[in-house]
């Protein structure tokens, strides 16, 4: 049941997404997360990024506007490069706080903190 839930989410966030051009990572991360550990949750949501944009180069590649590719494309690849670095020096930290609720202990790492925070933002 729950691959169904997700490829679901994951198709129609896609589709959702394709005429807005941003917010995929935004409604299907927080998904992801909750069938997830979070940096599998990010690493699932960037295969599905790359699918997406795949499917998208083919489906109006020709039309894309070559100097609006080339201004933020490019540094968005060098910055997926440095995220990507980030997350794997980040996600092996102690937890920044813990607490209790409903009789179950919980902490709180720093990944988690800041994806929260990038999520709000």
């Amino acid at each position: 049941m729950e691959i169904i839930i997700i490829s679901i989410v994951a198709f129609l966030t896609a589709i959702l997404t394709f005429f807005s051009g941003f917010g995929l990572g935004t409604l299907l991360t927080p998904v992801f997360m909750l069938f997830f550990p979070i940096d599998i949750a990010i690493g699932l949501c960037g295969i599905v990024h790359f699918a997406n944009n795949l499917f998208k180069f083919f489906l109006v590649g020709k039309h894309a506007n070559k100097e609006v590719l080339l201004k933020f494309g490019i540094p968005a690849i060098f910055a997926a490069m440095i995220g990507s670095w980030l997350l794997l020096q980040i996600s092996d930290l102690e937890p920044l706080f813990s607490y209790s609720l409903f009789g179950k202990h919980l902490d709180v790492y720093p990944v988690k903190f800041i994806i929260a925070i990038l999520l709000i933002f």
